[in-house]
């Protein structure tokens, strides 16, 4: 490949970031992904699901009310004796009956098993909805950490676009000065390989970034992968400024984990005592009105009609069932232990995991503020060096070097900068400040 076509694939991957394209924000992406995540959306779906379940009238708290009707028609032959002596024979005899009735029942009493069942439905409809909430957390800690990983490659594209410019700039000056005798071809042939080298390295990272942005675009559901992402909020989040003050506070009184565990204790101990209601009787009342209507060609009674209201009030208690309901009862206890004990083990392991995000999420504050003033030196011994280069105070394998020393900083900068986002994300996460 000759010299000038190598300039020219500089120049072109130098306009690669230029173009006008559309920038997409963390706001727009995360907005996007709660409508398109399929995970949040089952969540959600669950959700509505519980909320529909807990009524008054799926816990048996409102009457049943039944209607029915009927009509029979049949056709037969009769041969009839009756006590009399007398005989009746007719063929094809017909015969019509009909009922209607309208039916109420309720339970009075069940040992407040209809009380708990209520509550239990509502305990459900928590859990489906702190459920929920979780999902949108996952689904938005996944977005932004995905967003800043973007943000750093298109940073590093951007870099690796840069040392290739110095590469360029490097090589025509060593082809102007060996071509008026001032420097062998060995300086020539070392700058041509460099310029390779930086143009392999953009290619890579430049595909790096396209196959990150389209697993990105279809993750968050972003129906165009040709977008650049705004870089200016990573510097703003590697701070503690907009954590909440008490972090244990609100990982207590937010963190969906913790709050599940809570609920799963609270459900046991309903369930506890909803066993515990067959100890006692139910008592239910029921009333009907019926119409029963008959008609036959044969027999001694050709019609008849009955109408009226019926109710009463019934009793049921279990005298003994082969010790199920003791041994449900017995089971129930030990669930609520158990969940007490998970709940215990929840708390202590994410308060644990707190403490550990914490020094994780400072020290990378550290460490990202080092590599960043590292960079700014790196930078500066560049800027130097091609100075004293340019006035052939320098050789190109000190230029060289200054170039790779500064990439290096650039890429251990946002490295660092990709780790402290990141916990910071952890903590958030934790203390329930994501999706709130």
């Amino acid at each position: 490949m000759s010299n000038r076509i190598f300039i020219g694939i500089a120049t072109l991957l130098l306009a690669w970031n230029t173009q006008a394209q559309e920038v997409l924000t963390l706001d727009q992406a995360m907005a996007t992904a709660l409508e398109h995540n399929h995970n949040l959306k089952i969540a959600e779906l669950s959700s509505q699901q519980a909320t529909n379940a807990a009524t008054m009238g799926n816990a048996g708290m409102l009457p049943n009310v039944v209607a029915t009707a009927g009509a029979n028609v049949s056709q037969q032959n009769s041969n009839l004796e009756f006590a009399t002596g007398q005989t009746q024979d007719v063929e094809g005899a017909q015969s019509l009956s009909q009922n209607m009735s309208l039916g109420i029942s309720q339970t009075l009493f069940a040992g407040g098993r209809i009380q708990r069942s209520y509550a239990l439905l509502k305990t459900a409809e928590q859990s489906a909805s702190l459920a929920e909430q979780q999902a949108m957390e996952t689904t938005i800690a996944m977005v932004w950490s995905q967003y800043t990983g973007l943000a750093l490659l298109q940073r590093s594209a951007i870099t690796a676009q840069q040392v290739l410019l110095f590469s360029s700039q490097r090589y025509e000056r060593a082809l102007l000065t060996n071509s008026l005798g001032g420097s062998n071809t060995t300086e020539r042939l070392s700058a041509e390989v460099d310029l390779n080298r930086d143009s392999i390295n953009l290619l890579e990272v430049q595909a790096q970034f396209e196959l990150a942005k389209n697993s990105f675009a279809t993750y968050v559901g972003w129906d165009n992968s040709d977008f650049l992402v705004d870089e200016s909020g990573i510097t703003d989040a590697i701070n503690a400024k907009d954590l909440p003050d008490d972090l244990l506070a609100n990982l207590r009184e937010n963190n969906s984990a913790l709050l599940l565990a809570q609920t799963s204790v609270n459900a046991a101990n309903l369930q506890e005592k909803l066993q515990q209601s067959t100890l006692f009787p139910t008592i239910a009342a029921q009333a009907s009105y019926g119409l029963n209507q008959s008609q036959a060609e044969a027999g001694f009674l050709t019609a008849s009609q009955q109408q009226g209201l019926n109710a009463g009030v019934s009793l049921q208690y279990n005298l003994f069932s082969g010790f199920q309901s003791k041994t449900q009862r017995q089971n129930a206890a030990l669930e609520v232990l158990k969940a007490q004990e998970q709940l215990d083990q929840v708390s202590e392991t994410l308060e644990n995991t707190l403490a550990n995000a914490m020094d994780v999420f400072n020290n990378a504050i550290k460490i990202a503020a080092i590599e960043t003033k590292n960079m700014e030196v790196a930078e500066r011994r560049l800027m130097r060096m091609s100075e004293l280069h340019a006035l052939g105070k320098a050789s190109s394998f000190e230029l060289r070097e200054a170039q790779i020393a500064w990439l290096n900083a650039n890429n251990g900068m946002h490295s660092a900068q990709f780790q402290a986002v990141n916990a910071k994300i952890t903590v958030l996460a934790l203390v329930g400040s994501l999706g709130r």
